[in-house]
């Protein structure tokens, strides 16, 4: 057997063939050309009349587009909207609440010291989510609370997180599994707190280098009716 072997960049990229000729009892045999691929082609030749090989260059053809992957569970999409971070607008907008825990929200003022609890709220601004009081506007009574018993959450609008923390004052219930703020991202929860069960408030911070560029909300949740079922909730800070 004669064995003569060929290698050219070319033929649509960098194409690396062999070439082997095989005799035979018969004046012709077959030529087969091994691609990169793995593929063989065979063309019946007559070995007598081979005095060379030479190469097409031709444009390389798309491969056939891949069967799409299935899709993942449908997460809303960032959207460029106006989310009153601090509440000092005096409402929720840029929020979305259930149930009614949210109802009477933001809280206007110091309410916890108004009512003499002895725990001030340290709240930032005018505006806080409260979750125990029930004095939306300066001109509501001082004091006025609302309890324990409402339930419900409420929901910031979808965003893109730029930055490489995020930082917020939280109070009120300590049992996260019913009390918490959430940092929900592409549709999981990737951050929880709670509270220290006391209506002040102190500052927790998030590292969010991992979730840059990435659809993220963040959410309150308050399901609880029983004690310390409330959470309080105010200034939030991207740096």
């Amino acid at each position: 057997m004669m064995k003569r072997s060929f290698q050219r960049a070319g033929w649509g990229g960098a194409l690396s063939v062999a070439v082997v000729l095989f005799t035979a009892s018969i004046a012709v045999a077959g030529m087969n050309i091994l691609l990169k691929d793995g593929k063989v082609l065979s063309v019946p030749v007559n070995k007598e009349d081979v005095v060379g090989i030479t190469f097409e260059e031709k444009a390389a053809t798309a491969a056939p587009a891949a069967a799409a992957a299935p899709s993942a569970p449908a997460v809303p999409a960032a959207k460029s909207v106006n989310i009153t971070w601090d509440f000092e607008t005096g409402d929720l907008r840029g929020w979305h609440a259930t149930g009614t825990a949210f109802n009477n929200q933001p809280t206007y003022g110091d309410n916890p010291t108004a009512r003499h609890r002895g725990q001030p709220s340290r709240h930032q601004g005018n505006y806080w989510i409260g979750g125990y009081e029930n004095r939306h506007t300066q001109s509501d009574p001082a004091g006025r609370i609302q309890g324990e018993a409402p339930q419900g959450t409420l929901t910031s609008e979808p965003f893109t997180i730029t930055s490489k923390l995020v930082s917020f004052l939280i109070g009120g219930g300590c049992d996260i599994k019913t009390e918490r703020i959430e940092l929900v991202v592409d549709g999981q929860v990737v951050h929880r707190a709670t509270g220290k069960c006391t209506e002040t408030m102190e500052r927790v911070k998030w590292d969010l280098r991992e979730f840059r560029n990435r659809t993220a909300q963040l959410r309150l949740v308050d399901s609880s009716s029983g004690g310390w079922g409330h959470i309080n909730f105010d200034d939030v800070r991207f740096e």
